[in-house]
């Protein structure tokens, strides 16, 4: 999926996410108000069930879909799913419930409380998100192929997202234990966390490390498009023709 058709999807998925979370509330309330529903008694109540129940999940994870395939089809395009690709998903995994916090009560977004705990996967996931809209495959230079040392800055910090991602959700155990029906890997998960954290945390407690590793990273994405930075290095063979030729 080249830049321009990725924008568009991702477009369209957050146009769905922000109907779905700021209208779809009006648009119930507008419902009752036409039907006059309001005067009986649980009149009221197969339409509420069917927006609010059906219609408002429904866009919801659509939008998440959307967000996530199209990513998915990014990286493949510009060849970097089998690295990123598992990165990417658990970004999108641990980002999920706070996704659906923010559908369910919109305002809480503006609350400080809530921004205080967004976790550290979603920054890191709209940072890699924003660096994918870029034209990449227009020049000659392959995307995130930068000199060894930055590439390797942004594979280990991408690995410290995605460990800090399992680490401070705490719905994972739960969601891993439900969807493959295994109760005892929701016990490892909850009894291995903790010591996830703090090795993630170097025993401070604090996500503060996690935010500092998120700047590394956003840096080297930075960096990663400055043409001198991604450039390729000329090899030692084509060096010495070089000179040959003179």
């Amino acid at each position: 999926m080249f830049a321009g058709r990725y924008l568009w999807w991702m477009l369209m998925g957050i146009g769905i996410f922000l109907f779905a979370t700021l209208s779809l509330d009006y648009i119930t309330w507008l419902t009752i108000q036409l039907s006059g529903c309001g005067d009986m008694a649980g009149a009221c109540e197969p339409a509420l069930r069917l927006i609010s129940g059906v219609l408002k999940p429904a866009c919801i994870w659509t939008a998440i879909g959307i967000l996530f395939m199209a990513t998915l089809l990014r990286l493949h395009t510009l060849s970097l799913i089998w690295f990123w690709g598992p990165i990417v998903a658990i970004w999108f995994v641990a980002s999920t419930p706070i996704l659906l916090f923010v559908a369910a009560d919109a305002a809480a977004l503006t609350q400080p409380a809530t921004l205080a705990v967004l976790p550290v996967a979603i920054l890191f996931l709209a940072a890699f998100v924003a660096y994918l809209l870029f034209a990449l495959e227009d020049g000659d230079i392959l995307p995130l192929a930068a000199s060894v040392p930055l590439r390797l800055t942004l594979r280990l910090t991408a690995v410290y997202g995605a460990l800090a991602g399992v680490a401070f959700m705490p719905e994972l155990s739960r969601i891993a234990g439900t969807l493959l029906d295994m109760p005892a890997l929701s016990v490892v998960i909850a009894l291995a966390q903790p010591y996830l954290q703090t090795v993630l945390t170097f025993g401070t407690g604090s996500t503060a490390p996690a935010y500092v590793v998120l700047a590394a990273f956003i840096a080297a994405l930075a960096a990663s498009l400055l043409p001198h930075a991604a450039a390729p290095q000329p090899s030692r063979s084509a060096i010495m023709l070089r000179r040959l030729r003179r």
